[in-house]
């Protein structure tokens, strides 16, 4: 495993114990045994790490529509976490964030019409209004 995978399971793990609110960038390394400089020479800041966990979901989740594992669809980062960080995001970690959300869209869309898939296509169609707003806002 990687040093930054370490690092994001690890961060993951403190935000679902102790919540987003008290997650601190400090705590990550001290989480998995390394330094501080370790964590900074992946991570900038916080957002960034924040940014990298959406990321990784949000491709686990376009992974398990391709193969068909509808029941390991999970929105604990991405649909929680994207729309409080994506104002403040680098325009690097914005772009990557967006282009892998867009894909995720795309894939959602074209779901059949049928009942197990409603709500989500419904709750996505409500994120993508949320999504071009910031967008919007942001240019």
């Amino acid at each position: 495993m990687t040093t930054e995978q370490r690092l994001l399971n690890a961060a993951k793990d403190l935000i679902q114990e102790h919540g987003l609110i008290n997650f601190s960038m400090s705590d990550v390394p001290r989480a998995c045994g390394l330094s501080r400089a370790c964590c900074y020479q992946n991570f900038r800041d916080k957002n960034e790490i924040l940014a990298a966990l959406c990321i990784e979901e949000v491709q686990a989740n376009i992974k398990a529509i391709q193969e068909q594992r509808f029941s390991d669809l999970i929105g604990t980062f991405s649909m929680v976490l994207r729309p409080l960080i994506f104002n403040h995001l680098k325009d690097k970690d914005r772009l990557a964030l967006d282009h892998v959300f867009a894909e995720l869209l795309a894939l959602i869309h074209g779901l059949p019409e049928k009942n197990e898939f409603l709500f989500l296509k419904r709750g996505f169609e409500f994120i993508e209004l949320e999504r071009t707003q910031i967008k919007a806002n942001i240019a």
